[in-house]
């Protein structure tokens, strides 16, 4: 809740204000100017002031980095840097490397690897005959269709 002011405060202002408009529209133009650099100076001066004329440092490099942001964009755009790589299809050694982790990880193709490498074990010669004779049976078959 606000107080109404006082009348005489108000006619008090309004008096004081149209003796200072008058005064100063009396004065020569010169002194005028030379008052209003004054004050800007004065201004100016305080702690954490700007003057009117130094512009904040961000300002001045306001144009460098507009320039610089357009000439990306244009780059950009031209494609300057070529076209995007094409993903590579996997190669002969990345496709073994994951049937060989596929192995590692199948628990009984570790246990017969480990059968057969154990000194004095018996190596199942019948087993790779067989192995050998039924690729060379799927090699020839797929030759003539």
């Amino acid at each position: 809740m606000s107080e109404a002011p006082d009348p005489r405060d108000v006619e008090f202002a309004r008096r004081t204000r149209a003796l200072l408009e008058e005064s100063a529209a009396s004065l020569p133009a010169r002194t005028r100017s030379r008052l209003t650099q004054a004050r800007y100076a004065a201004l100016g001066q305080r702690p954490g002031a700007r003057s009117v004329a130094a512009p904040a440092a961000w300002q001045r490099w306001l144009p460098a980095g507009a320039v610089s942001a357009a000439v990306l964009a244009v780059l950009l755009m031209q494609g300057g840097y070529g076209p995007l790589p094409r993903p590579m299809p996997p190669s002969v050694a990345s496709v073994a490397a994951a049937d060989d982790l596929e192995l590692l990880a199948d628990r009984d193709a570790l246990a017969l690897a480990q059968d057969q490498g154990a000194p004095g074990a018996d190596v199942d010669y019948e087993f790779y005959d067989w192995a050998v004779g039924a690729a060379q049976e799927e090699t020839d078959n797929g030759v003539g269709t």
